[in-house]
């Protein structure tokens, strides 16, 4: 915990046991509580004051943030309708009850919420992203971009509205603003691997493979446990009849996936392609150790081996 905050949550302390009347204190103990997550202890102290002071809003949408930390979702649910309630117009209320219900599951509820929000403080980001992520569980994909794209205008470093936004500009067939918004992604984030794989899935898509095995490189590179970038690559490069380098990129994948039984199998093929039969039947062998991530049949395995063995 922050040194700064355990200082102040103890000198609050003291000046409450020395004066339980002084409610001012007593209010800022509670609140850095919270804040330093101690939040049964700041729970007690936000009913304490609610029975002093029963219509304040602000200490009812506290306990709830002390309910929700405390994962009693149902108190939480009451106190903050309680603050809204009592104070309608606060966004800040209807976004955290808005929050609630996404994290509960209640897509309907939640994006009620999260209107009432924007229509109190329209330029609250994250009640645009957030909206726009249940529009896109919904099916909802004009309504999901409408609120993708305000976001990105409130806040144009924000990454994940970026690749969100790509994504559903590719789902609508508008490809070069999806491959846009994910470079605009990759300056944000060097690192995202997710970015360059869906780029390489686009070009893939076009038929542009020498750009499509750039961008899956890149993925693999930044992401070395990828199986299934690897597999892809694989595949590229058997299309090619290039079976050393599709041999290769399984070698990398299996290194992480050592108990993959398609990988395994995989890799078989690909040694028997270059006819080396002792290490097909290696590979093989350890595809039927790990049988529950095999999708072939072991009766198949079984004659694969016979078959190189004759």
């Amino acid at each position: 915990m922050d040194e700064e905050i355990l200082k102040r949550i103890e000198e609050l302390e003291k000046q409450v046991n020395a004066d339980p009347s002084d409610f001012k204190s007593r209010r800022e103990y509670a609140d850095a509580l919270l804040e330093g997550d101690y939040s049964e202890e700041a729970l007690k102290q936000f009913k304490q004051l609610l029975k002093i002071f029963p219509n304040d809003a602000e200490l009812y949408f506290c306990a709830g943030i002390a309910f929700e930390q405390l994962k009693n979702i149902d108190f939480a649910e009451k106190s903050y309708l309680k603050a809204i309630g009592l104070s309608p117009d606060n966004s800040d209320y209807h976004y955290n009850l808005a929050f609630l219900y996404d994290q509960s599951g209640k897509i309907e509820e939640a994006v009620s919420e999260y209107k009432k929000t924007l229509e109190l403080d329209y330029d609250d980001e994250n009640a645009h992203f957030n909206l726009a992520c249940l529009f896109v569980k919904q099916n909802k994909s004009q309504g999901a971009v409408k609120h993708f794209e305000t976001a990105i205008k409130l806040n144009p470093n924000d990454e994940y509205a970026h690749f969100y936004l790509a994504y559903e500009y590719k789902k609508a067939g508008e490809i070069e603003k999806a491959l846009n918004e994910y470079r605009s992604v990759i300056n944000l984030n060097p690192g995202y691997s997710w970015a360059y794989y869906n780029i390489a899935c686009i070009f893939y898509e076009q038929g542009l493979i020498d750009k499509a095995i750039i961008n899956f490189k890149k993925t693999v590179e930044l992401n070395s446990t990828d199986i299934e970038t690897y597999k892809i690559l694989s595949s590229i490069f058997v299309s090619k009849k290039d079976y050393d380098s599709a041999l290769n990129y399984l070698k990398n994948a299996i290194i992480h996936h050592n108990t993959n039984g398609d990988l395994h199998y995989s890799i078989a093929k690909l040694y028997k392609s270059l006819n080396q039969p002792a290490n097909a039947i290696s590979h093989l062998e350890q595809a039927l150790e790990h049988k529950e991530s095999l999708s072939i049949s072991q009766a198949q395995v079984l004659s694969e081996i016979a078959a190189i063995k004759k």
